[in-house]
């Protein structure tokens, strides 16, 4: 499969659907409409939408139906590097190739970006259960589930987590665990699962499809990671070197030990997909893409 061919032209098409679900250009108050298009506009991979559909597809049903819901995940995703790079948080200048949303809004418009983006995203999953007429049930499931996967139990908790200097210079492969589930894996579950959710799929499937993304989200993360030691700051995106003093997989195992774990993840994860359904080559490739990239 040509996975990278694949991820450019679904990136095309969902370009065009994030922006329909936002505040049209110009639209009052013009400030933080233009904050809002600025995050979630800017490029990007889009892997974690790519995913929910993928996943949808692999689970019998059609992705399209569930459109709505990956643009949710991807305003999550964009609402949290608004904050991860604020001068409170990494501190980040750049981010997917052009200055970070707070150098060119200001903190506070940024903040508040991050905050309506996110309340965009639940308002896109209900109105996504409404508009192809699932349950009541299968609704709350949805948003619940992605509310777990934002807040302190999941990437808001890991972010602490992960800012608690008690734990700098500390090896602990536990805590860090418990941070990259959180902080990413955590929404590379829900993607996955949301289609299904919402649409009834078997829930035996949608659980395999979830351990399935646990162990890619944690898989991206070691990369990430490893990136960020060693990767080229034109390709990444953003600013590098920016984890020196955290707790990763990398300060504990090293780049090479950190690439073995990443590689244990993917093969759980690929071992998952026996149990997922017949269509399941794009969760294939996206394994691979997650382990081999370069950006």
């Amino acid at each position: 499969m040509d996975i990278a061919g694949l991820l450019a032209t679904e990136r095309g098409t969902l370009e065009s659907d994030l922006g329909e679900w936002l505040p049209a250009e110009g639209e009052y108050p013009t400030v933080i409409h233009e904050a809002l298009r600025y995050s979630a506009l800017g490029g990007g991979k889009r892997l974690r939408p790519i995913l929910a559909l993928a996943a949808t597809r692999s689970l019998g049903s059609d992705p399209d139906l569930i459109i709505r819901s990956a643009c949710a995940i991807e305003y999550v995703h964009c609402c949290s590097l608004v904050l991860d790079d604020l001068p409170s948080m990494d501190n980040a200048s750049m981010r997917r190739g052009r200055p970070a949303v707070h150098r060119v809004f200001g903190i506070a418009t940024a903040i508040l970006a991050a905050d309506a983006l996110l309340m965009h995203a639940f308002r896109l999953v209900a109105d996504n259960g409404e508009a192809i007429g699932a349950s009541g049930r299968s609704v709350a499931a949805a948003v619940r589930n992605l509310a777990m996967a934002v807040g302190s139990y999941g990437m808001v908790g890991g972010q602490q987590v992960d800012l608690d200097a008690s734990f700098r210079g500390r090896s602990d492969p536990g805590i860090v665990e418990y941070i990259q589930t959180r902080k990413t894996a955590s929404l590379f579950v829900v993607a996955a699962m949301i289609g299904g959710t919402l649409l009834d799929a078997e829930q035996s499937r949608i659980d395999c499809v979830g351990r399935y993304a646990r162990n890619l989200g944690l898989a991206y993360q070691i990369v990430d990671d490893i990136l960020d030691v060693e990767g080229d700051k034109d390709v990444v995106g953003k600013d590098l070197h920016k984890d020196q003093d955290k707790l990763t997989f990398v300060a504990l195992h090293g780049v090479d030990g950190a690439r073995r774990m990443a590689r244990g993840f993917i093969d759980e994860a690929l071992l998952c997909l026996d149990h997922v359904g017949d269509d399941v080559r794009v969760l294939r490739g996206l394994a691979d893409y997650c382990l081999d990239r370069v950006a």
